[in-house]
């Protein structure tokens, strides 16, 4: 079974520790599990690939502080968890336009018809590999969880619907 969004049964919510996990990023506003509350649907959501036991976690984006009013602000770097082989990858990914050239390179009459256009980009992976797999394995990992996850996973698939995704991970490996 491939990758899906979906949200987050009651049980594996608790099984992975997903509110501590998105606590953990977030550095202000209202924590887990009361900001479930302000959900339309009471549960955490994930991108998730049940046959291999895989997942994706969307926590919060990087906040940065260096702004004129002192108040954190979000940047375009979006913090991951990676589950892969019962561990946890937690990965930085800025979301940036795409390039002329990535338009290019599809057909600009094609990816014109997307008005969403989203190129994800890895600032940092950690650990970069597992014992059992290599960085080059978990990179194409995540590529399928993000194709199917595009920018917003379940919570907004309406928006999904207008985004073209491009995973720009060539440049990482190494």
């Amino acid at each position: 079974m491939p990758f899906v969004n979906a949200y987050v049964s009651e049980e594996d919510a608790k099984k992975y520790d997903l509110d501590n996990l998105w606590n953990k990023y977030r550095s202000i506003g209202t924590k887990m599990p009361e900001l479930l509350n302000s959900f339309d649907v009471h549960q955490h959501a994930w991108c998730v690939d049940k046959e291999r036991g895989y997942w994706l976690f969307y926590c919060n984006y990087v906040m940065t502080y260096d702004t004129p009013s002192g108040l954190p602000q979000p940047t375009s770097k979006k913090i991951f968890i990676l589950h892969v082989n019962g561990q946890n990858i937690e990965l930085i990914l800025e979301a940036t336009p795409w390039k002329p050239s990535d338009l290019q390179a599809i057909g600009l009459e094609y990816a014109n018809s997307f008005p969403i256009q989203i190129a994800w980009n890895i600032v940092s992976m950690t650990p970069s590999c597992l014992p059992s797999m290599s960085k080059a394995d978990l990179l194409i990992i995540l590529k399928e969880a993000l194709t199917v996850f595009k920018c917003r996973g379940i919570r907004n698939l309406e928006f999904n619907d207008k985004a073209l995704i491009r995973c720009n991970f060539q440049y990482f490996v190494s």
